[in-house]
C-alpha cells in the first residue's frame, strides 16, 4: 500500500487544475473589480459634461443670470438632465446657490449622484458622486 501511495504523491496530473483553480477566483474578481471602478469614473467624467454643458448655457446667455433663483434653478437642471448619459438622471440631486468671493458674484452649481456597483459584494450601498462649478454673474 505504501508504494501506492507514494505513486500517488508523486502524479503531476491535475496540478494544472488545481493551481488554476487557485489563481482564477481572485483574477476574476480583480477584474470585475476594474470594470466596475472604469464605470464609476465614466459616470463621474459624464457627470462634468453635464455640469459644464449647464454652466456653458448661463455664460453664453441662454440661461440669464438676472432670472429668479427658482426659474435659474429649473433651467440649469433641465440642461443637465438632457445631457447626463452616464446613469438615470432622476437620480440626479441638483442644486443651485449663490456665492460671493472677493466682491464677484457666482452660481454655484452641485451635482450629486448615487452610483451603485453591479458586481454584488462590491459595496452594499451606493456611493455619492458629486462636484460643484462655480460660474460668474454678470
Amino acid at each position: 500500500m505504501i508504494p501506492a501511495f507514494r505513486r500517488l504523491l508523486r502524479c503531476r496530473s491535475g496540478a494544472t487544475a488545481v493551481e488554476f483553480a487557485i489563481i482564477c477566483l481572485p483574477l476574476l474578481l480583480l477584474s470585475l473589480g476594474i470594470v466596475e471602478f472604469g464605470r464609476a469614473f465614466f459616470v463621474r467624467s459624464d457627470l462634468s459634461y453635464a455640469a459644464d454643458v449647464a454652466a456653458r448655457k448661463v455664460l453664453i446667455g441662454q440661461i440669464s443670470p438676472d432670472s429668479s433663483d427658482s426659474e435659474v434653478l429649473a433651467k440649469m437642471e433641465s440642461a443637465v438632465r438632457e445631457a447626463f448619459d452616464g446613469g438615470d438622471p432622476d437620480l440626479l440631486e441638483v442644486s443651485v446657490a449663490k456665492e460671493t468671493v472677493d466682491g464677484m458674484e457666482f452660481r454655484v452649481l452641485s451635482l450629486r449622484y448615487p452610483f451603485t456597483f453591479l458586481v454584488p459584494g462590491l459595496s452594499d450601498s451606493p456611493i455619492a458622486l458629486g462636484l460643484t462649478r462655480s460660474i460668474p454673474i454678470g
